[in-house]
């Protein structure tokens, strides 16, 4: 007995109490929406609600809005949704999901900006073939750093683009990757994570005002012409 040691324990840390019929029938604890915005939130955090709206204001501060966005689907469900559960994640205080999407995100963009670019190799279209010639393999299973470097190269993006990137995959991989990177910075780092990957987004979408209307990027109008419904219309520009 006198070499015993003692750890503390998290009982049942992955458990929603009341979800299953086991814990139910255990606890007699019924599940509730505040009892289901307990388990949301990760262990420790307030999930009262005037924490969940100073979360949100805290994350709602990025310099570039995105107002507007094309109702195509895949840019739906690669770009937007996921931004939104970016910020959701961070109302909630799931630091870790904010940065993990605004990295699935900021890869997205990198695809999207290279999708709709329509890049030439002497004087025609470059195809999947080219790009696997040029690069070691298609532009979308190229890691994120060279899909960056890469783009910087053809002129796609300008430094601050690249810097938003950089930055993204920089603090994600600190997290995602080290398993001696403390959290200590969490919420900061989760916030400057959204906030590149909304200017990232804004960037592909364009949302030019010229004279009071707004104008998409010509090229992903064109992206849009090409994968449209041929049923729905696809908005040149909104005003």
């Amino acid at each position: 007995m006198a070499d015993e040691k003692m750890a503390r324990c998290q009982l049942n840390p992955l458990a929603f109490p009341g979800a299953d019929d086991a814990a139910a029938s255990s606890t007699n604890e019924k599940p509730t929406l505040e009892s289901a915005l307990r388990f949301l939130c990760p262990a420790g955090e307030d999930a009262g609600i005037e924490k969940l709206l100073a979360r949100y204001r805290d994350i709602n501060t990025e310099p570039v809005r995105l107002f507007i966005a094309p109702a195509e689907q895949r840019i739906l469900d690669k770009l937007i949704w996921p931004l939104r559960n970016a910020k959701a994640c961070f109302m909630g205080g799931n630091y870790l999901g904010t940065i993990s999407l605004s990295g699935m995100v900021a890869e997205m963009v990198a695809m999207l900006l290279w999708e709709i670019m329509d890049s030439q190799i002497n004087g025609r279209p470059m195809t999947k073939n080219d790009e696997n010639l040029l690069f070691g393999s298609k532009f979308e299973k190229l890691g994120q750093e060279r899909r960056v470097k890469v783009l910087s190269a053809y002129g796609i993006i300008g430094d601050k683009t690249r810097s938003d990137f950089d930055k993204i995959r920089q603090i994600r991989n600190q997290y995602l990757h080290l398993w001696s990177h403390d959290h200590d910075r969490l919420p900061t780092d989760g916030v400057q994570s959204f906030h590149a990957a909304v200017s990232l987004v804004v960037t592909a979408i364009g949302q030019d005002v010229q004279e009071g209307v707004l104008v998409l990027n010509p090229r992903l109008v064109r992206y849009l012409e090409r994968h449209q419904n041929p049923a729905d219309g696809v908005p040149r520009q909104h005003g």
